[in-house]
């Protein structure tokens, strides 16, 4: 007998908890409701694992009509656990009260945060699309630029002969030769750094020959 208090209960905790859950329309809610469900389909199969034993338990008490005490004792102990049991019950029925609760305030505070963000989204995606536009005019631009910019198979070949000139020309100590070709490569690639650079190292030269021609005139003239 003791052990018919599942059945009941199961039955009546279902019962109720499908009432709260139709009353209060939680058709397709968000997570809570889903633990909600599994709760509620784990008590239905307890109901069925339990149908067992409660035809073993019918055919106990059969035997046992005898013992009025064991009789009352097992009533009194039925009682308690349907106390127990109504117990249980209500206090999940508070918690799936609270869950619904919990749930419909989600809800209208995730419309509340879309209404926010609408028009800040709204404003990004014509951010987005104004900076596509420029992006695009900007790429036109640039293949224009390279077009123009880009040297003609003429021009680099004649720059790639003037720095072959210069660097012989820097090899006989023809510095301001040197520097004259660099110059030209510079007229046709203003890009060309290390033309750039070449002249600046062939003046230094320029410099240290003067300084050596000066410097070996003064010991003639002492001498």
């Amino acid at each position: 007998m003791n052990k018919i208090y599942p059945t009941f209960f199961c039955l009546l905790a279902i019962t109720l908890i499908s009432l709260v859950l139709l009353s209060s329309g939680c058709i397709n809610q968000p997570e809570r409701v889903v633990v909600l469900d599994k709760k509620l389909n784990t008590l239905s199969k307890s109901v069925d694992d339990i149908e067992p034993e409660i035809n073993v338990l019918r055919d106990k008490l059969d035997t046992q009509q005898s013992g009025i005490g064991t009789i009352l004792n097992t009533q009194s102990t039925i009682k308690s656990h349907l106390e127990e049991g109504l117990a249980e019950t209500e206090k999940m029925i508070d918690e799936i009260k609270k869950n619904l609760v919990l749930i419909d305030e989600d809800k209208e505070i995730m419309k509340a945060q879309l209404d926010a963000v609408g028009p800040q989204i709204q404003e990004l995606i014509a951010q987005i699309e104004d900076l596509r536009t420029q992006l695009e005019g900007l790429g036109g631009q640039l293949q224009k630029l390279e077009s123009v910019s880009k040297p003609s198979d003429t021009e680099i070949s004649r720059t790639n002969e003037l720095l072959d000139s210069a660097i012989k020309l820097y090899r006989q100590d023809k510095f301001e030769d040197a520097i004259l070709k660099w110059e030209e490569v510079l007229a046709y690639n203003p890009d060309k750094l290390d033309a750039e650079f070449n002249i600046e190292i062939a003046k230094d030269r320029i410099k240290q020959k003067q300084i050596h021609a000066e410097l070996k005139s003064l010991l003639i003239q002492r001498k």
